[in-house]
């Protein structure tokens, strides 16, 4: 999970794509999709580089639509033949690393009996 803060500047984040092809990543777009509504931004602007170590891809993005606080979204770098980067992104303004991320408490429980049926 990639996690984004709600602005609308440029921000990095590293990825480890399928292919560290200069021609892959050249041709490629990213896009971003919030997660219920599915507003999305086909082609975020954006720029790489390699890690300093070479293991990782730095992505500097500048996404113009709005990146709400506590919202979903769905991150995919990919040419037109073939995805080479896929990834669920958080936005939060937190920047304690060290806090963990978990989805809402949102779970209805229907019964109280635990009676199993076996075959």
């Amino acid at each position: 999970m990639i996690q984004l803060r709600p602005i609308q500047t440029a921000q990095t984040f590293s990825i480890i794509p399928s292919s560290y092809a200069s021609a892959d990543l050249d041709a490629a777009t990213l896009s971003l999709t919030e997660n219920g509504t599915y507003q999305s931004e086909l082609d975020v602007t954006f720029t790489y580089a390699t890690s300093s170590n070479g293991n990782f891809i730095e992505i500097t993005a500048t996404p113009t639509i709005e990146l709400k606080e506590d919202q979903i979204y769905t991150l995919e770098l990919g040419t037109d033949s073939k995805v080479l980067f896929r990834d669920v992104v958080y936005v939060t303004s937190k920047t304690d690393k060290k806090e963990v991320f978990s989805y809402p408490n949102t779970y209805t429980q229907y019964g109280t009996d635990d009676d199993y049926i076996v075959l």
